[in-house]
């Protein structure tokens, strides 16, 4: 079980989460970004994973804004966002958050944690916006200079599926790939993937290979701010032991902090959001 409102069913949990957040729009190519703040407090800006959008913190948002002021947008390509300029590359995506960030706080330090995808980009914000970042956080980033585990087929969408048929595809693919437990494949997960899914149009196929596999580690390589990272212990991306990874990063970053989160799959915020959050909470000091 969640620690939202189980009496709601996802859709509306999803609604009033959304429904506390103040939201601002920030220039995205032909289009918008659009940013979702909670709470009050120093800026921490939160990046979701490939294939995703603001839900992917769904269950972290409410208790981080007790101390911060979270910006959770949509990035270019995915969720409410439009696409980002051509030719998209980590940078030019980076550009633009950065660009809508500074927007939103013209000064002062800012927090950045980005999950899987999401890691790519703050490692590339912490570049642009170096002097103004106290915490780099990077959770279970791709883009190390390791190709991705495969941990199998993921079933597939067919046209005139039932809504039924289509929740148990996304319940099957979540369960390979996202979360360890499948007990923890709850509905709102489900409804989250559903969502995310229909609205993802940036493909990172797009990229260069090498784009596609080094990304972040070239970032890194180069940010002077200390990076942390939160690896889970069973994430099917990292083949279920993230050590490799882990000591790639320690490599560039020898001081690093990084935790791990046991037992928990590569969407490990919602898997184990409590563990995970007072984690976060811990690396940012």
């Amino acid at each position: 079980m969640h620690d939202l409102d189980a009496a709601l069913p996802p859709p509306g949990i999803i609604a009033r989460i959304d429904a506390g957040a103040r939201r601002i729009a920030t220039p995205c190519g032909g289009g918008r970004m659009i940013w979702r703040l909670w709470g009050e407090g120093p800026p921490l800006v939160l990046l979701h994973g490939n294939f995703g959008s603001w839900m992917h913190w769904v269950r972290n948002v409410g208790p981080l804004s007790r101390r911060f002021t979270v910006l959770a947008p949509d990035t270019p390509g995915f969720g409410e966002s439009a696409m980002p300029p051509d030719p998209s590359t980590p940078r030019a995506v980076a550009e633009v958050v950065a660009r809508g960030l500074s927007e939103i706080v013209p000064d002062g330090d800012v927090f950045l944690a980005g999950f899987s995808y999401g890691g790519r980009l703050a490692s590339e914000i912490a570049l642009l916006l170096e002097d103004r970042v106290r915490a780099l956080v990077v959770v279970a980033p791709g883009g190390l200079g390791i190709a991705d585990a495969r941990a199998g087929a993921l079933a597939k969408l067919r046209p005139r599926m039932t809504p039924a048929e289509v929740a148990e595809v996304h319940r099957q693919n979540l369960a390979l790939l996202m979360i360890s437990d499948p007990a923890a494949v709850d509905d709102l997960a489900v409804h989250i993937q559903d969502l995310n899914t229909q609205r993802a149009r940036l493909r990172l196929s797009a990229w260069t290979e090498e784009d596609r596999l080094s990304s972040t580690a070239r970032a890194l390589a180069r940010v002077r701010v200390p990076a942390k990272g939160i690896w889970a212990g069973r994430d099917a991306f990292a083949g279920g032991s993230p050590q490799d990874r882990i000591a790639i990063v320690r490599a560039l970053h020898p001081d690093a902090d990084i935790r791990t989160i046991a037992g928990a799959g590569h969407w490990m915020q919602y898997e184990a959001a409590e563990r995970f959050n007072a984690v976060l909470a811990e690396l940012l000091g």
